[in-house]
């Protein structure tokens, strides 16, 4: 804004106003003028515990601010930059996060239950113990981000149609930690989980369909009654993972040592790709017809 465009909005307002104008916040005003912080410069300052609930925080500068345990519910954060910034515990329920920046943000033990965060920059956050049960998080980025005990039930995590007719691929995951969360009955088709720590994670009645595990740590991961048609799985360690219901139309299994897996179906895993290096539990037998087609039967 230039210097006549700023006296121009400071002679239309009082004195008292002209800090805010000016971009000048501290945390006696800022809860008074939640409605007013569109682009509001709040880098570094101390809003822990502020009621913000329903303010418009569309592209604020929100980087390395104390937003621990503040009421976000229903705020409006679209594009917003938030680098670093704490919100250990806030209440972020409802608000949209819409293509903001959240690099290495603290959002641990923060409740953001049907929060909208499609195309949001996650990358390297601490989201441990965190509440996203419905969340919007199409597109999202979660690369290197910490979710361990995180609850992401019924969040759908896809990717989208594009103006050129192609569909995205679903969030990014990749060399993500969400040891123990749970993603009960989430929508993840198209979501992209290479090298991720998804040890003890519960994917009970999910969508994966197309979604990629390749080279993802699956110990002791949940897949009942989950939808894995087309999901990559090459290269991943499935130890003592449960596939029980599972559907598996597709699934990738080149190379994979199944033998630890458990309630995995021969029906199933007939209808999966497997090749010479896979490794099926002792209960189903492998009978190749060819190099290239086989028949699991069990035993």
């Amino acid at each position: 804004m230039n210097r006549l465009a700023v006296w121009t909005i400071i002679y239309n307002h009082t004195l008292e106003d002209i800090p805010l104008i000016m971009g000048s916040w501290d945390k006696a005003t800022i809860g008074q003028e939640k409605n007013n912080l569109e682009g509001a410069e709040l880098k570094g300052l101390d809003l822990s515990g502020v009621d913000l609930s329903n303010a418009n925080l569309i592209s604020a500068i929100l980087v390395s601010a104390d937003l621990s345990n503040a009421n976000l519910s229903g705020a409006n954060m679209a594009s917003a930059k938030g680098m670093r910034t704490d919100l250990t515990n806030a209440n972020l329920s409802g608000a949209s996060l819409l293509k903001g920046n959240f690099t290495k943000a603290i959002f641990q033990g923060a409740n953001l239950n049907d929060a909208d965060l499609m195309g949001a920059n996650l990358n390297k956050a601490e989201i441990m113990n965190a509440d996203l049960i419905r969340a919007k998080l199409v597109e999202a980025n979660f690369m290197e981000a910490n979710l361990t005990g995180a609850d992401l039930s019924e969040a759908r995590l896809t990717g989208r149609y594009q103006r050129e007719g192609a569909f995205s691929r679903g969030a990014n995951f990749n060399q993500a930690v969400l040891v123990d969360a749970v993603l009960r009955n989430a929508d993840a088709s198209g979501a992209d989980l290479l090298k991720a720590d998804c040890t003890g994670v519960n994917f009970t009645g999910a969508n994966l369909s197309e979604a990629s595990f390749k080279h993802a740590c699956l110990k002791r991961t949940c897949f009942v009654d989950a939808k894995l048609g087309d999901v990559d799985f090459r290269g991943a360690d499935l130890t003592d993972s449960d596939f029980s219901g599972a559907e598996l139309i597709e699934a990738k299994f080149q190379g994979v040592d199944l033998r630890t897996v458990k309630s995995i179906s021969a029906e199933e895993l007939q209808l999966s790709t497997l090749d010479s290096k896979t490794q099926v539990p002792d209960y189903i037998e492998v009978i190749w017809n060819s190099e290239d087609t086989y028949e699991c039967r069990q035993k």
